[in-house]
Parts: structure tokens; C-alpha cells; sequence
């Protein structure tokens, strides 16, 4: 199996529009729903965002050191 990297501006842009959809979401979050349940909603995207980022970063390192 061949693996491909994205250059370093194809990775930076994937990253930032990540980011910015993250950041457009929590607001229209914190528009539409209390108080309360935004926070809880924005902290539960964002860490399951982290969370598929650790992971995936780790899988992919095994997957680098096998080849």
C-alpha cells in the first residue's frame, strides 16, 4: 500500500478550515441553544475533534513505522 502526504499547504488548509468549521459551529451553538447545553455541546465537539486527532496521528505513525 502506498501512502500519500499532503504538502504543507494542503495540510495547513485542511487544518484551517477544520478549525474555522469548529469555531462557525460553537457559534451558531451558543446562538441557538441555552446557555448551559451550548457549553456542553461545544465542549463535546471539540473534544471528540482532539480526540479523532490523537488518534488518527497514532495510527498513522504505526503506519509510517511499518513501511
Amino acid at each position: 500500500m502506498k501512502l500519500y502526504v499532503l504538502p504543507r499547504w494542503a495540510w495547513i488548509a485542511s487544518h484551517v478550515l477544520i478549525i474555522l468549521s469548529l469555531v462557525f459551529g460553537t457559534i451558531v451553538l451558543h446562538s441557538v441553544l441555552p446557555h448551559g447545553m451550548a457549553g456542553f455541546a461545544t465542549a463535546a465537539i471539540w473534544c471528540f475533534a482532539g480526540g479523532l486527532c490523537v488518534v488518527f496521528s497514532n495510527a498513522f505513525a504505526k503506519l509510517i513505522a511499518k513501511k
